[in-house]
């Protein structure tokens, strides 16, 4: 078998052009990586989730974007965790109180604290997929070379 090897020709003349349009591709991947990442993923949130007000963090420096999901708004997300916090110490009580009737009262109020979690995701695979779908279309747009 024979092995066949590449051969590049590089033209002296045509080498300004050539960096020219390297330079022209490095700038359109820098603006997809600190501009266009974290566009997008605020408008998925409000175009596909729904979200009136997303919540984007976009470190342009680095060139990443970060979004975060609350299950709820930050309201029921502060009474919850303050009712955590208060069944938490429920036991710590019960254990401190010197009389049986007291403990008992505690351990009752300790037993009937009810943690509140859900087994369910906060996004469903279908909106995973679609945010998927959408980055590589914004890629195949903003990237034309």
């Amino acid at each position: 078998m024979t092995e066949v090897m590449a051969v590049f020709t590089i033209d002296v003349e045509n080498l300004e052009g050539v960096r020219h349009s390297v330079n022209r591709m490095l700038q359109s991947l820098e603006h997809l990586r600190t501009v266009d990442l974290g566009h997008e993923l605020s408008q998925w949130q409000v175009q596909d989730v729904g979200r009136s007000k997303p919540f984007t963090m976009k470190y342009r420096r680095a060139g990443r974007a970060q979004t975060v999901f609350r299950p709820h708004s930050w309201k029921q997300v502060r009474k919850s965790s303050a009712y955590q916090r208060r069944g938490g110490s429920l036991l710590s009580r019960a254990l401190g109180r010197r009389t049986r009737k007291g403990y008992l009262r505690a351990m009752a109020r300790y037993h009937a604290f009810q943690p509140l979690t859900s087994t369910l995701p906060i996004l469903r695979e279908e909106l995973i997929e679609q945010l998927g779908t959408r980055l590589v279309e914004m890629a195949k747009e903003q990237l034309k070379w």
